[in-house]
């Protein structure tokens, strides 16, 4: 039984730390430099600042969520505080998803550079609908200490950091080629 136990922590363990078989991103391709007015520039610009505002409250949030989570995990108290950390976090996920998805894009773009713009912007959004998802499978670990939970946590947020990581590249490859500093 000892053993059983122990090879389930250790399950958990790697889960979370991320133990994973996951692809290398293909390399981005580069596209052809626009040029835009400075007014269109600050549109971007203010476009940019909306998205970055949006994600750090709940990027904070979810940091919070993660270091109770691995403080649980290695064997410390549960803090009295730990099922409002997750609702507050699992909130500002739903809130920023619901944020970048309401986010217009500056019309000056090209057709291709909007939809890359739109396509980002769509999928920050899934990614923070998927961390917020996450955090349910958090509420039933740290419930029911079932180390399955865990996994569907590492699978939800692979998931969200995946869609993050897309995402985050279409923006950046439309901020490189519009010349606006990222």
């Amino acid at each position: 039984m000892k053993h059983l136990a122990v090879s389930a922590l250790i399950c958990a363990i790697m889960a979370l730390c991320g133990c994973s078989t996951e692809k290398a991103p293909e390399p981005q391709q580069k596209l052809p430099a626009i040029t835009l007015s400075p007014a269109d520039k600050e549109l971007l610009r203010a476009f940019q600042k909306d998205i970055l505002n949006a994600e750090n409250l709940a990027d904070k949030a979810v940091k919070l969520a993660g270091d109770e989570l691995k403080n649980v995990i290695k064997g410390g108290e549960v803090s009295l505080n730990l099922s409002s950390i997750i609702d507050k976090a699992k909130a500002e996920c739903l809130l920023a998803g619901e944020t970048l998805a309401q986010k217009s894009v500056p019309e000056a773009l090209t057709p291709v550079m909007k939809t890359l713009l739109n396509d980002g912007k769509t999928g920050l959004s899934a990614a923070y609908k998927a961390h917020a998802e996450s955090f349910d499978s958090i509420r039933s670990f740290v419930t029911d200490k079932n180390p399955m939970a865990l996994l569907e946590y590492r699978k939800k947020y692979s998931q969200a950091q995946e869609l993050s990581t897309e995402a985050t590249d279409k923006i950046k490859q439309i901020m490189m080629a519009a010349g606006v500093a990222l």
